[in-house]
């Protein structure tokens, strides 16, 4: 009797030790997929913003940039947030609303308390200060929270911020 009841005992620990270890693991995962979609989106944006010839300010999560194509055409992508479906996404054309083609580049940017954008562009002159037109704006900093939780880990957060100078567009 007494074998057997330190034997239960032996054999939960063991299994809490399994469970500490799976979580563990669980989270690992979450962190490094994060990772790698927000370097991703950061690595698309920036690409685009520094050939980009032109920008239209959508908003404050929501950006159209007009890059070339070839050495006489130019297209326009959109980059924007979505609080419904808490994504930052690349989509062909100057609207975000479309769906079409739409690219989602990092999932799990969930508005901030208060319901402020969970992920932000502001935009700088050539001196860095606030710009206030398409015209005078020259770099662009984003700004998002990313977050990854599941029912067997904890929560994490994480704010990423990142500035790009549009190196095509020309200064006023």
């Amino acid at each position: 009797m007494v074998a057997a009841s330190l034997g239960g005992f032996v054999l939960a620990g063991i299994l809490t030790a399994n469970l500490q270890i799976i979580r563990g693991g669980v989270r690992i995962t979450q962190y490094a997929e994060m990772e790698s979609q927000v370097r991703r989106g950061i690595d698309y944006l920036g690409r685009d913003l520094r050939e980009a010839l032109d920008l239209t300010w959508n908003g404050e999560s929501d950006l159209t940039l007009t890059i070339p194509t070839s050495a006489t055409t130019t297209a326009q992508v959109t980059y924007a947030w979505t609080s419904a479906s808490q994504t930052f996404y690349r989509v062909a054309g100057a609207s975000s609303s479309a769906v079409n083609g739409r690219f989602e580049l990092v999932r799990g940017i969930p508005a901030l308390p208060g319901g402020a954008a969970g992920l932000t562009f502001a935009r700088f002159d050539r001196d860095g200060a606030t710009a206030t037109t398409n015209a005078t704006t020259k770099s662009i900093l984003v700004t998002m929270t990313v977050a990854r939780s599941a029912k067997t880990a904890a929560s994490s957060q994480r704010q990423i911020s990142a500035t790009f100078t549009m190196r095509n567009k020309p200064s006023t």
